[in-house]
């Protein structure tokens, strides 16, 4: 067993670099002639989209590109007893966030070429949650997609530490077991390697597209992204971003000695936070990340993955003699972040993309409250409105949900052009 007590100590000790500044920022038009890397490319243009979208279409017909989702967590926050992947979240019909990831996975393939290999997903769980996801899945018959498509995988657990640094949390009176939680999204590539389906894919992977499971609007194998991905040749990490809001609880995008990401609660570390609040435009972390297949082989075939340090966050728990869930944080747990493998790679690259159409995390309570405007489900809502006015639909009031099976990102609506739409209406 690894010195967790060890671990902490390391994790709580200040690392952060002192002359970090903001990733600067490109049109995808003004490229200059050392190249991107390093660098955002601001929000395309709708025409450059287009072009983007049809070019990883037809790439994703040629095969050896895969999907992975971050599923492992306890999602606290929400204080749910399902896992958030079965969470009900979108407006109308109420399906889950796994369903809306693996329908647009099906809306996809149905927008391949016949005859194309299937696209496989891989599902990182824990054993928190693993059993419930994977009957989940099962009661849902895969979202149509194929069983042996869908691969669910666990990531390793960590002991929480008390806040002395020494003490675990008992969960027996005898002090025999401890509170553990999942050890966070780096782990990733160490439970990748234990993954022989994946292991197998691994040999002729080209990309490898990394989402998070909380986010209602993510494009899982964006086409548009692969199109993007391959205008660079070389690329090994292409991270989708947002406009940070300020005091937005996401991590930001930063330039060391490496690009970099310093995550949301250790911005209060750094030894200097001043260039947050200039002029320039400050990027946000969406745990939305393209990562070339070469690139993983490195990572994997070399262990890097264990040179990733571990991050200390503080939770509010209880122990075995404890009345009830404390009121403020009063230990840790240890964790490790997919993006400090940036470190190993020379050619990464960042692209913005618009909030409102690709950005809805269900991270708290308030996320996924009808009653609240700026929840999930108004802003599903709202693109399901703005695909439908572009189509040409004249929409009254109401609520509006578009099955992933007849659009991934606004296509395939041509027919409702010139028709009004009001009330509450589910297209399927």
């Amino acid at each position: 067993m690894p010195d967790y007590r060890a671990i902490l100590r390391d994790a709580l000790s200040p690392r952060l670099e002192r002359d970090l500044t903001l990733l600067p920022s490109v049109c995808l038009s003004d490229i200059p002639e050392e190249g991107p890397f390093g660098r955002v490319i601001r929000e395309p243009s709708v025409a450059e989209t287009r072009t983007l979208f049809d070019h990883g279409i037809r790439e994703l017909c040629n095969g050896g590109y895969a999907l992975l989702i971050l599923s492992g967590g306890l999602a606290t926050r929400l204080g749910a007893k399902l896992p958030k992947a079965a969470l009900p979240i979108s407006p109308v019909q109420g399906k889950t966030l796994i369903q809306l990831h693996l329908e647009r996975v099906r809306r996809l393939e149905a927008l391949m070429k016949p005859g194309t290999p299937n696209l496989p997903v891989f599902i990182m769980t824990s054993r928190f949650n693993h059993d419930a996801i994977a009957s989940y899945l099962k009661s849902l018959n895969y979202c149509d997609l194929h069983e042996g498509q869908v691969v669910l995988f666990m990531q390793d657990t960590a002991p929480y530490l008390q806040f002395n640094g020494h003490d675990f949390f008992p969960t027996s009176l005898d002090g025999s077991t401890v509170a553990e939680a999942p050890k966070g999204n780096g782990d990733v590539f160490n439970a990748l390697s234990r993954c022989s389906e994946f292991m197998d894919h691994l040999k002729c992977m080209r990309m490898l597209h990394v989402i998070a499971i909380d986010n209602a609007l993510s494009r899982p194998l964006d086409p548009e992204l692969l199109g993007l991905a391959l205008r660079f040749p070389g690329i090994e990490v292409l991270n989708k971003c947002v406009v940070r809001r300020r005091g937005e609880n996401v991590g930001v995008f930063c330039l060391g000695k490496v690009p970099c990401v310093v995550e949301y609660s250790e911005l209060e570390k750094l030894p200097d936070a001043s260039f947050l609040n200039g002029s320039s435009t400050v990027y946000g972390n969406m745990c939305d990340h393209l990562f070339s297949g070469e690139f993983l082989r490195r990572i994997i075939d070399e262990r890097l993955f264990e040179l990733l340090p571990y991050h200390a966050a503080k939770k509010a728990l209880m122990s075995s003699n404890a009345t009830g869930q404390p009121a403020e944080s009063n230990g840790y747990s240890l964790e490790l972040f997919i993006f400090d493998v940036f470190q190993f790679a020379s050619r990464l690259l960042c692209v913005e993309v618009n909030r409102d159409m690709q950005f809805a995390p269900v991270k708290y309570r308030a996320d996924c409250d009808m009653s609240n405007l700026l929840s999930v489900q108004h802003r599903m809502n709202n693109v399901a409105r703005q695909w439908l006015e572009s189509a040409g639909a004249i929409l009254g009031d109401g609520f509006f949900e578009i099955s992933p099976s007849v659009s991934y990102c606004g296509e395939g609506l041509e027919r409702y052009s010139g028709m009004h739409l009001e009330g509450t209406l589910y297209i399927e």
